[in-house]
């Protein structure tokens, strides 16, 4: 959890950067001398205390899940990933702020292509901002890509009201942005993410920052959900005659598992959720398969992250779909859906059962 209500914006600082031109024979890109990449001012921003607040809670937000990534290297080197020492020369010497940032626009703009759209680049020092609890600096990198249009309301004794017309950044959310903590630097920090990224995650995640996502119970608990419904949903179907309804049962007592349970551990989830042992097994055997590619230890067992399981929720809905008439949603006990054919009608169908309407 990200808890900056006693953070301090400290220095920060703001950039343009434009998208790449189309690289042709006939046109050649822009070059960092011609100033077409990017604008980049060597003033900072003098954050005043009637201000402070309002800037701080805009930046910070934007982060409330419990996803956390950690920055990396094509090589066992994290000095070689741009932004890992950026951050660092800035952690570690206070007055490199604005000239290392001015390294990372010059990165981003690097990252982009004719598809990136021109944006507003913020850089800023957080002290004191929390993560889990732990105090310590924070850098965070805000791009803004949309300009919106709003009203200004004035009024003067004399002549009433009157209204205006400006361009500006709308503070009601951050398009992306990531905050990176100085802790753990050993291991690439901690990152967290904005949750607005949406379909330039792939070059905000992998090309600015080159970051993976932290392995740590936020990412166990939701890749062993996520290999969980792989299980029911493709690979036991495969093996044994199961109706969707049974899916969905075995997916209602997974879900009661993880918002039940404080720790996953294979051999009681196995034991509850799935008692025949012949599927237990091949349950286990498939688990192995996945949590190699995923790098997880599934035998070990975890904590489970709360905050991943109610990420996952939309995992756990299970809908039985009947061609393009019905939708079934199924939250309880599959011995209360029976299904059958209808010789007549020469049609499958499902019975419920249940005890009064609501």
């Amino acid at each position: 959890m990200i808890d900056g209500i006693f953070s301090t914006i400290t220095r920060c600082i703001l950039h343009k950067v434009n998208a790449k031109p189309e690289s042709d024979d006939d046109k050649a890109p822009a070059t960092p001398d011609d100033h077409q990449g990017y604008i980049l001012s060597d003033s900072e921003i003098d954050i005043d205390k009637e201000h402070h607040d309002i800037m701080r809670d805009f930046f910070l937000n934007a982060f409330k899940a419990k996803e956390y990534y950690t920055l990396t290297s094509e090589t066992d080197t994290l000095s070689e990933n741009v932004i890992y020492r950026c951050v660092s020369d800035i952690f570690d010497m206070k007055d490199s702020f604005p000239y290392k940032s001015k390294d990372i626009v010059r990165h981003m703009y690097e990252q982009s292509d004719d598809r990136t759209q021109i944006g507003y680049v913020f850089v800023v020092l957080f002290n004191d901002l929390a993560i889990d609890g732990c105090k310590t600096d924070a850098v965070g990198i805000f791009k803004m890509d949309t300009r919106s249009r709003f009203m200004k309301i004035s009024f003067d004794d004399n002549d009433g009201f009157g209204i205006d017309y400006d361009e500006g950044i709308n503070l009601d959310k951050v398009e992306r942005g990531c905050l990176i903590f100085n802790t753990e630097r050993d291991k690439g920090y901690i990152v967290a993410m904005s949750e607005n990224l949406g379909r330039t995650s792939r070059y905000w995640i992998d090309g600015v920052l080159n970051a993976a996502q932290r392995k740590d119970e936020y990412y166990k608990t939701q890749n062993v959900i996520s290999l969980c419904k792989d299980f029911v949903t493709k690979q036991l179907p495969k093996e044994y005659e199961v109706s969707k309804a049974d899916q969905a049962a075995i997916m209602n007592k997974t879900k009661e598992y993880f918002e039940e349970n404080s720790d996953f551990d294979i051999e009681s989830f196995t034991q509850e959720i799935l008692p025949d042992p012949q599927v237990a097994n091949d349950f286990k055997q498939f688990s192995h398969q996945q949590s190699d590619e995923l790098d997880l230890k599934i035998d070990q067992g975890f904590q489970i992250s709360e905050g991943a399981v109610k990420k996952q929720s939309r995992m756990f809905k299970s809908v039985i779909k009947l061609d393009k008439n019905f939708h079934v949603y199924v939250h309880g006990n599959s011995k209360y859906i029976e299904k059958g054919f209808d010789n007549e009608a020469n049609l499958q169908y499902y019975r419920l059962f249940f005890k009064e309407e609501e």
